[in-house]
């Protein structure tokens, strides 16, 4: 594919059959013009046409080959976006609100296609609108989610999932595993990994000098050993670890407080060590305008912070404002050059 603008933002459209058709051509239609970026939609030209049509947009289509093609600039200067379509038509059936097969299938071509450009260097950034877990493995592709998905077709390198709000962000040592899981996989090695990739991810923000704040785990960061041992023997040796690196850190925090000092502006990121421990602050402070980022991957990519909300979708009243940021995100990010 011949590149034209400054900046090719690749966007997947998400299950059909959520909100993700919907809130993406929301956020199109408020940034829209399009400022020294280009939008390139995988997807479905049919659904999208139609909730353009729902929607009362005045967005066209430009059909573009997976194989090559042209970003022209009357693509780039008008309503008319370009789209790689992947609709699927093995048991299609587009009925917003439904969970199924389809959807999965579809959601899977979409986000495995632009994850195919952007190891090309064809698009600069991918933003993911949301997908159905349960649909994608009822589909047969057996990932807990994006983050994996993306892990296994970037040569499996490892990623970590990083949530952002305004200026508050924190990276998962652990994600999709139960909380008793969660503690049993700690170790010095995964979190100085983590520390690591997060480190990295900040500077590829924009943040030349990050400081990491590190939560305990126990009540209290465990009180000196009263409350559990786990801050002596698992985190503060991983601290010292990432200290020997160069990697500045502060804590263990007593996790309750640690969201507060954050704010205050003592460091740049929180490294949380399960996944409610990150997302229950962070989503109360600022659920509409949360943004989830993959870092540790030689892509970029951004997602709103939110699901298919299957039970909203048929209403047409979706927020687009996570989308609106991660779509942002996913613009500083390529332009920041590390």
């Amino acid at each position: 594919m011949q590149r034209k603008a400054e900046i090719n933002i690749g966007l997947t459209m998400g299950d059909p059959n959520g909100i993700g058709p919907e809130v993406l051509l929301r956020a199109l239609e408020y940034m829209h013009p399009f400022e020294a970026w280009q939008p390139l939609i995988f997807g479905d030209t049919e659904i999208l046409s139609e909730m353009n049509k729902i929607l009362g947009f005045n967005f066209l289509f430009e059909a573009i080959s997976e194989k090559g093609g042209v970003l022209t600039n009357n693509s780039r200067d008008s309503f008319c976006i370009p789209i790689i379509d992947l609709s699927v038509q093995k048991n299609r059936k587009w009925e917003l609100g439904t969970c199924s097969v389809w959807g999965g299938n579809s959601s899977f071509q979409f986000v495995h296609c632009a994850i195919d450009f952007a190891n090309s260097k064809i698009i600069d950034a991918i933003v993911t609108a949301p997908l159905a877990k349960e649909a994608l493995q009822a589909a047969g592709h057996i990932f807990p989610g994006h983050t994996e998905m993306l892990s296994h077709f970037s040569n499996g390198k490892r990623s970590v999932m990083m949530l952002a709000v305004d200026d508050l962000r924190a990276s998962m040592v652990t994600l999709h595993v139960s909380l008793r899981q969660a503690l049993d996989l700690l170790t010095h090695e995964l979190i100085l990994e983590v520390m690591e990739i997060t480190s990295s991810g900040l500077k590829r923000m924009g943040i030349s000098k990050p400081k990491l704040g590190i939560p305990g785990i126990n009540p209290h960061a465990g009180e000196n050993g009263l409350f559990g041992d786990e801050e002596d023997n698992i985190i503060r040796p991983a601290m010292e670890l990432a200290r020997q690196k160069g990697i500045i850190c502060e804590g263990p925090f007593p996790p309750d407080t640690i969201f507060l000092e954050h704010r205050k502006g003592r460091f740049d990121a929180v490294i949380a060590f399960y996944h409610d421990q990150a997302l229950i602050p962070l989503k109360l402070y600022g659920f509409d305008r949360a943004v989830n980022i993959t870092l540790g991957l030689p892509l970029i990519r951004t997602s709103p912070d939110h699901g298919t909300a299957f039970d909203l979708a048929p209403q047409i009243k979706a927020n687009p404002s996570s989308m609106i940021e991660a779509i942002k995100t996913a613009l500083k990010m390529a332009r920041i050059k590390v």
